[in-house]
């Protein structure tokens, strides 16, 4: 089972109100584009990693805090990825990742970085790799910007132009990286979904199940979630939106948790790592907390939203009532049912 990380302090601020947070031959790689118009792109801090995640990244500059360049001698490109809360880098076969805790702006992220098995095994070695351009300090500070948009001529249309993204170091040096957009995402199905939905309710599961599927993808069966069932510890998720980030925080009716989250598109909803507090649950508590959590935390699902039929449910209240099925990514199938939020 996934160890949650309990050590971070990146969501105490979210969960405030529930105490207790704890928490080829060698070249030189530069830009290949020169630019003859710029824009500035307005993208709010909290959507910035969400924004980036749609782009693939390459390594095209390294600058030191005086703006001079940085030669890099690389055999393979540098490729960064997002996922909530986590950058990873990729050259040749090697992977190695970062995953973000919370830092003091302008430098918003602490963290250190950690090599990950290789994805293959027939890439030459690098010299220069990701590893060299973070000084060992065991734990760093940096920061996450967008710079302006790159055109290849003034008649380029800078919404498809490349666009550059930049880690601030500590020490001042800047990565810079190069991005072009991911290829167009499926339409998505069912009723518009936005973050600013989700965040208008606390929304309650109402059914949990695991789907199992026999060799040629055919349903076999269906089993409930029998952890997610329980009276005394009923199942809920809400979003937070704050200036630097926004978090989901899922709960049973004991603990408080929080996790960066990414809400694409085509309604993929992706989430990163999970920070809870440490309040004791009992042991059928603690069961179900520790189930839930690592049900959720790294997952990739999609969502469909849909409207409840008042004539057949019995629904009353002056707001809509919604079904939100969720679709994971490993086959279980959630539905979930939205109150508004309390007023403190």
């Amino acid at each position: 089972m996934k160890k949650l990380m309990l050590a971070s302090a990146l969501f105490c601020s979210t969960v405030l109100a529930i105490s207790g947070c704890q928490s080829m031959s060698k070249n030189t790689v530069s830009v290949a584009y020169s630019t003859t118009q710029a824009d500035t792109l307005d993208i709010p801090k909290n959507q910035v990693m969400q924004w980036s995640s749609g782009y693939n990244w390459q390594l095209s500059e390294v600058t030191r805090d005086d703006g001079q360049l940085i030669p890099i001698q690389s055999t393979n490109p540098i490729r960064l990825a997002i996922d909530p809360g986590r950058l990873h880098f990729y050259q040749g076969c090697t992977h190695d990742k970062i995953d973000l805790f919370s830092g003091a702006p302008p430098l918003s992220y602490s963290s250190y970085i950690v090599q990950l098995p290789a994805t293959c095994t027939n890439s030459s070695t690098d010299d220069y790799n990701i590893r060299t351009l973070f000084e060992d300090y065991g734990t760093y500070m940096f920061g996450i910007k967008l710079l302006p948009t790159i055109s290849l001529t003034a008649q380029d249309d800078t919404t498809a132009s490349p666009k550059r993204l930049a880690l601030t170091m500590e020490n001042g040096n800047q990565l810079i990286f190069t991005g072009m957009a991911k290829p167009l995402l499926s339409p998505p199905i069912g009723l518009p979904i936005s973050t600013k939905l989700l965040a208008n309710y606390k929304w309650h599961l109402e059914s949990a199940v695991a789907n199992h599927y026999d060799e040629q993808g055919k349903l076999m069966n269906r089993e409930p979630i029998s952890d997610f069932y329980h009276p005394d510890y009923p199942i809920s998720f809400e979003i937070f939106s704050q200036p630097e980030n926004s978090i989901i925080s899922f709960g049973s009716n004991c603990n408080g948790s929080g996790a960066p989250y990414f809400l694409l598109d085509d309604n993929t909803l992706k989430v990163g790592m999970i920070i809870s507090t440490m309040m004791g649950c009992g042991e059928t508590g603690n069961r179900i907390e520790t189930t839930l959590f690592n049900f959720m935390q790294e997952s990739s699902s999609t969502l469909t939203l849909s409207m409840q039929l008042q004539s057949a449910t019995g629904n009353t209240g002056d707001y809509p009532h919604y079904n939100l099925l969720q679709t994971m990514a490993t086959g279980e199938t959630l539905i979930w049912k939205n109150e508004p939020k309390k007023i403190p």
